[in-house]
């Protein structure tokens, strides 16, 4: 087969776990599917990020400076004519399947086979997380996207739930294929390379460790409010660290912090490179996360495999992913966060019995299961079309 995945509207470094799912499952395809050709659809802006892989795939790149002659045209064409030229380069390159990633298709409809992955549908659970604009947006592209796929792939359980009770799909259109953590997320690192870097990023209290980006469903300020209520009632000892892009919420973020008094007991590292965030968990004594909602929750399953004991959120697709390894609290409830950050911070005995499980519950999902199910599913995708 001649699989093309499209990649036109990758953004690295503004994606958070989509980016991390995209960067592991195309490279696992490239370097290990020797049976089937591959073909990325980039643009001139993203298509260096796979220069590790260029050589053992085809490239169709389109031009997308903003402004420029090329980007001009598409739009006059697609707006008087009702063309996309994208979607015409794409249907000209003859593949068997076309696998969009991103939950997006173009405006006009495929001649290619198609296969969608879904991460979520939060904008149909929290709108008020979205301007009214994108909210419509999301709605209308994800509708059309459910509807035109020969086959959806969605990242968990739940998430495939949603898409049935969201918009009607049928059961046996929608495959599930869990996302996996890379090998680089493990415990082994030697002490002294970790007190060194604890010392360069300044971590110098333990650590309650929280990596998400400042997205309002990430539920930042709940968890200020949960912190409070440690320092003032349980005499917590630790401080909170935060990592992960900055979105406009940032800004809110501070503000709170300072309301609060809590400027020297909550560190803001920001953005980090991948390889760091190993590091990190491995330095802290227990990850939190607070999130209202998650498609998957890859930072639960990226802590458990460096064997850092993990409080989290019981909703959404999370105790699927966690399962009996996580100590869960209603997100909701700030005095339940700073209960189930307690009844684990001062036990040692809990601590090393969840990272026990967190290790072996971990050792379930890899990026090479997550690539083998996704194969499967371009095969069996062949074969019903096939027998259509």
């Amino acid at each position: 087969m001649n699989i093309g995945i499209s990649l036109v509207d990758f953004t690295p470094g503004r994606m958070g776990g989509v980016e991390t799912y995209v960067r592991n499952l195309v490279s696992w395809l490239a370097v290990n599917d020797h049976e089937n050709e591959y073909t990325l659809i980039c643009t001139n802006h993203n298509v260096a990020y796979f220069d590790d892989i260029l050589e053992r795939v085809n490239t169709l790149v389109f031009e997308n400076n903003k402004n420029s002659p090329y980007r001009i045209l598409r739009s006059l064409v697609r707006k008087v004519f009702r063309v996309d030229m994208i979607q015409n380069g794409i249907d000209r390159l003859g593949l068997d399947l076309l696998h969009n990633p991103l939950t997006y298709v173009r405006d006009s409809r495929s001649k290619t086979p198609l296969i969608v992955t879904f991460h979520d549908l939060q904008h149909h659970y929290y709108p008020e997380f979205f301007k009214a604009k994108e909210v419509h947006s999301r709605d209308r592209m994800y509708r059309r996207a459910a509807l035109e796929a020969d086959t959806i792939i969605a990242d968990s359980e739940y998430t495939r739930q949603t898409l049935l009770d969201s918009y009607g799909v049928s059961g046996d259109r929608v495959q599930v294929v869990h996302l996996g953590v890379g090998s680089e997320y493990n415990t082994a690192y030697e002490q002294d390379f970790l007190q060194q870097e604890r010392n360069l990023l300044g971590l110098h209290k333990p650590i309650l460790y929280y990596p998400a980006a400042t997205w309002q469903h990430k539920n930042h300020a709940t968890l200020l409010q949960a912190v409070s209520l440690l320092i003032t009632s349980h005499q917590f000892d630790g401080n909170l660290v935060l990592t992960g892009v900055a979105t406009s919420a940032k800004d809110d973020l501070l503000k709170n912090i300072a309301e609060r008094g809590l400027q020297e007991r909550v560190q803001i590292l920001g953005y980090l490179p991948y390889d760091k965030l190993p590091v990190i968990y491995n330095l802290a004594r227990l990850m939190v996360f607070p999130s209202l909602f998650e498609g998957f929750g890859m930072p639960v399953l990226e802590a458990m495999a460096c064997g850092c004991p993990v409080a989290c959120s019981n909703v959404t697709s999370l105790p699927e992913v966690g399962g009996d390894a996580v100590q869960y609290f209603d997100p909701l409830s700030p005095e339940q966060i700073a209960d189930s950050v307690m009844k684990l911070w001062n036990d040692d005995a809990a601590l090393l019995d969840l990272r026990s499980k967190g290790l072996e519950r971990a050792g379930q999902f890899s990026w090479e299961k997550t690539a083998r199910e996704t194969l499967a599913v371009y095969h069996r995708t062949i074969r019903e079309l096939e027998n259509r």
